[in-house]
């Protein structure tokens, strides 16, 4: 959705996207290894995310490096 929505509608699917990885990246710090495929693919998508949708790399990268830690 946030790919092709626009204006108010956007930005409440970017918010609200980015509400549900948060969560979904903070369980899976607590209940799965750092090396579990779930885990993993979560933090890759969250960080294509903050890249593709928030133009953000830095804190893409940021993201990316932490998982790697």
């Amino acid at each position: 959705m946030a790919e092709v929505a626009t204006g108010d509608t956007r930005n409440a699917v970017v918010d609200d996207s980015q509400k549900a990885y948060q969560q979904a990246f903070e369980i899976s710090k607590s209940k799965m290894q750092p090396t579990h495929p779930i885990r993993l693919g979560l933090a890759l998508n969250f960080s294509v995310f903050y890249y593709e949708i928030l133009n953000s790399p830095d804190k893409a990268c940021q993201l990316a490096k932490q998982v790697c830690a």
